[in-house]
């Protein structure tokens, strides 16, 4: 029987989602259908909303966005080993584990990435909704791979592991997998909105002892300050790349993290990252934007730059690993908490998020 459920529309020419119904498309063989609990709102979906990630010019409008979210499976395909009760977090990054990527160990890759957005039902006039990083977690249910979800034997709240499949392992993933920091090491975080919060987390966590964070807003400064940076610079005001240099006797950071979402960003990074060391970026602009790099810094000086598409995930090791971090209280968790809102409050949602008000604002299904 077709399942009906509310979901926030992204649409053609809006800079807002609608609420609406749709239906949900039965589930093919390797799918499941997950009841949603909450949602974790992530602002590289305002950058989709706005029009910077192509949904218009791909075809793949009306949408549900949304890609890191936790709930309850509630039917499965006839060729799916998952069971119906069972808790999962979701991820937007599928994990086929037969693909040359997969079998290279580069699963960040996985070739169901990049295959589009696949439709996940259809609205009241028939129109087609899509689902792009195939995941339509701003709604009450969705159906998704099941290579996109992964069991949580834990009673934390859904709250706190809906950032799991985001927000945290992109975060904590690119100073874990990625650079690998080390201890006693010396890390630069430029950027403290969510993925770079994690950052410094994880960082503190795996033992660094110089922690320098770049931002300019002063309550994420404040932040910064509170879950392991040791210092803080607001770029506006003082010269990061002097500050980074008197905190690692003139020669940079050990480690270089881009968190900032804009090419100035990447840059900084890049420049207060020591020769010799490694550089990881995250950012992401807009489908066409360049940056500028020295070609002598990388080419001679051993610069290492990573990227890191959702911290390099593993999500069967990285929930091993970081799931333990939220329970025993090595992460802050309520440091990086916004509103917890229900579905038909998503405009405040987005409006926190893209006013940078508040961290990891939460969409709740349970409301």
């Amino acid at each position: 029987m077709a399942r009906r459920v509310r979901a926030a529309l992204a649409e053609i020419g809006a800079t807002e989602f609608r609420v609406a119904e749709i239906r949900l498309r039965d589930p093919g063989p390797r799918d499941v259908v997950v009841e949603l609990a909450a949602s974790a709102f992530c602002i590289s979906d305002w950058i989709a909303l706005r029009g910077d990630m192509g949904l218009e010019e791909n075809g793949t409008l009306p949408a549900v966005l949304g890609h890191s979210a936790v709930g309850t499976i509630t039917e499965v395909g006839a060729e799916s080993a998952l069971l119906p009760g069972t808790r999962v977090v979701l991820t937007a990054t599928p994990e086929c584990g037969a693909c040359f990527w997969c079998l290279a160990g580069r699963i960040d890759q996985c070739a169901g990435l990049f295959t589009g957005a696949p439709v996940l039902g259809t609205l009241a006039d028939g129109r087609e909704v899509f689902a792009p990083g195939a995941t339509g977690a701003y709604a009450e249910a969705t159906v998704i791979r099941d290579t996109q979800v992964w069991p949580v034997d834990d009673e934390l709240p859904d709250a706190w592991l809906a950032m799991l499949g985001c927000g945290i392992v992109s975060g904590a993933g690119a100073v874990v997998n990625v650079a690998q920091v080390t201890p006693g090491s010396s890390v630069l975080v430029v950027g403290c909105g969510q993925i770079g919060l994690w950052m410094i987390q994880a960082a503190r966590i795996l033992g660094a002892t110089t922690i320098i964070a770049a931002e300019t807003s002063p309550a994420r400064a404040a932040l910064a300050a509170r879950v392991g940076a040791t210092r803080v610079v607001d770029p506006s005001t003082e010269s990061l790349l002097d500050v980074v240099r008197a905190e690692t006797g003139g020669r940079g950071a050990d480690f270089g993290f881009d968190a900032g979402g804009t090419t100035d960003a990447v840059e900084q990074a890049f420049l207060g990252t020591r020769n010799g060391g490694v550089t990881t970026l995250t950012s992401y602009v807009a489908r066409d934007t360049r940056v500028s790099l020295p070609l002598y810094d990388l080419a001679l000086r051993g610069r290492d730059v990573r990227s890191s598409q959702s911290g390099r995930l593993d999500m069967r090791r990285d929930i091993a690993r970081l799931l333990p971090w939220l329970a025993d209280g090595s992460f802050d968790v309520r440091a990086m908490l916004g509103g917890i809102r229900p579905l038909d409050e998503i405009a405040l949602t987005l409006a926190a998020a893209r006013e940078r008000r508040e961290i990891t604002p939460i969409i709740s299904f349970s409301h």
